[in-house]
Order: structure tokens, then sequence, then C-alpha cells
């Protein structure tokens, strides 16, 4: 067993902190693993990337992290997914093992780094992707701007484009308190959550999603400083991206259904799967 070094317990600290100062309401919220204490045997780098590879068989399954979190929020998920196919977790750049994170860090360059670390590992498209929260605001942006290498998409109480816009106009004081809080952030978690419009920006004006099958997972249970029935609100606007999109309640789950109700989201990947295989 590896013992970390230095600049990972760093960053512990650094995201841990971040963690305690960012706002639950925003959905946005951050877990800082860091990678310690997971089994290194089942990590790699490339590209001085950390990321995990798993599993045999196609489609891929991409899972791309909320804002703060590290590849370790998909392990018991991914775990489940790799018996049946190919799965890919990764850190993005400024997170613990991954490159350090270079200017504006919006849904644009996330999907930029992305598809060339797969390419770089060999892994052809078209992908499944899966994305919680932040994440999910990035993968929406891959699937509408490059729907020839995406084949699927489970959205897990994943973000809206216009979420904060919508939760200002809901709950103006309440908003105002959280942005303040955010400012506490730093590193990469401040540089992505400060780039959060731009990225909303970005899939608003990006081309419709083209029909493939979609599933929404959203949370039953919600912080109450979210203002009435916005997040609900969003979520069913998520489904009706595309006609025939499955929209679940995960009724015991916070926003981190991949670790609350991890059943819930293996389970929408692998109905996907059989659907895809059966065509």
């Amino acid at each position: 067993m590896l013992t970390p070094k230095s600049p990972k317990k760093r960053l512990q600290r650094t995201v841990q902190m971040n963690m305690r100062r960012l706002p639950r309401f925003l959905l946005l919220t951050v877990l800082a693993s860091c990678a310690i204490g997971a089994s290194l045997s089942a990590n790699a780098q490339s590209q001085n990337y950390r990321y995990r590879q798993a599993g045999a068989g196609v489609p891929i399954v991409v899972f791309e992290n909320g804002l703060g979190d590290t590849l370790d929020t998909w392990k018991s998920v991914q775990d489940e997914v790799s018996r049946f196919t190919t799965t890919f977790a990764y850190n993005r750049a400024g997170y613990a093992g991954s490159p350090s994170a270079v200017g504006t860090r919006d849904a644009a360059t996330a999907v930029r780094e992305l598809r060339a670390l797969l390419a770089e590992r060999g892994l052809e498209p078209p992908y499944l992707l899966v994305g919680h929260s932040l994440g999910g605001l990035y993968v929406q942006y891959y699937a509408r701007n490059f729907p020839d290498e995406v084949t699927g998409l489970v959205l897990v109480d994943s973000s809206h484009w216009d979420q904060r816009e919508r939760m200002r106009r809901a709950d103006p004081s309440a908003v105002a308190v959280a942005d303040r809080e955010a400012r506490g952030l730093s590193g990469v978690v401040r540089q992505e959550n400060d780039s959060f419009e731009l990225s909303g920006r970005e899939v608003s004006d990006s081309p419709p999603l083209r029909p493939m099958p979609l599933i929404v997972l959203t949370a039953g249970q919600l912080p109450r400083t979210v203002p009435k029935g916005v997040w609900p609100e969003l979520q069913r606007e998520l489904a009706a991206q595309l006609p025939g999109a499955r929209h679940t309640i995960a009724e015991r789950s916070d926003h981190f259904i991949q670790r609350r109700q991890p059943q819930f989201v293996w389970a929408a990947v692998r109905d996907i799967v059989v659907l895809l295989r059966g065509q």
C-alpha cells in the first residue's frame, strides 16, 4: 500500500474545508475522498490523471463526478456495473492524482479534457455517460455537442443549466447568503463553482439532445433550504428533454444517490445497457 504524499494531504484538507463552507441548498455538495484509503491496485495514472478502469464489453460506461468529488464516489456503483460492461471513472484536473487545473473550469473544458483522456486510453465511443450534480451538467454538454460519441445518459440528481437563476427568483435572500458563503471556496472547487453559470449557458446554448436512452434519478430527501418545488421542477425538465425518458425518485436518498441507494444508479445503467445490446 502506497503512502499518500503530502500534496494529497494538503488537497484533502482544502476540500474538507470547502465542504464545510459550501451551502447545501446549491445541491453541488462537496465530498472530499481524495482517493486516500482507496485501493491503488484498482487505480492507475494516465497522462497524470487518476482513473479507475474495470470490466469488459460495450458500451463503455463513463462516470463524471460532482463538484468537489472524486472517482471514489462511484465505487459501489462501478463495482456492480463492471460485472457486465467496461467502466471508467476518473478525477478531473485539479483533483487528487490528476494534473493542475489551468484556465476556466467550465463544461466545455471538462469535456474537452475527458475526450482527450478517453482517446489516450484507447477507449472508443460511443459511451454511456453517468453524471452526478455538476458532473450531470458536464455530461449533458458532452451529449448535446458530440452526439455521435454518446449512446445514453444517466443523470444522478444532476444540475440544471438554469438552476441558480431559478433559485434566485424563488428565494433571493437565501441565494445571496449562499453566494457569500461560496466565496470561501478555494482551489479547483472554487474555479468550477465560479464557472457554474458559464457551464449552464454552454449547455443551454448547445443543440438539443438527440434521441437516446435517458434516465433521470432525483433525490427524495432535500435540504430545507432548497426553495420549495424548485428542484423537483428542474429535475422534471431534465427528463423532459427527450420523449420516453425515465424519471425515478430515490425517496430515501439525499443528493448522493450513488452512495445512499447505489442500486438505483447501477440498475439504471444496466437497463440502458440491456436496451442497447438488444438493438
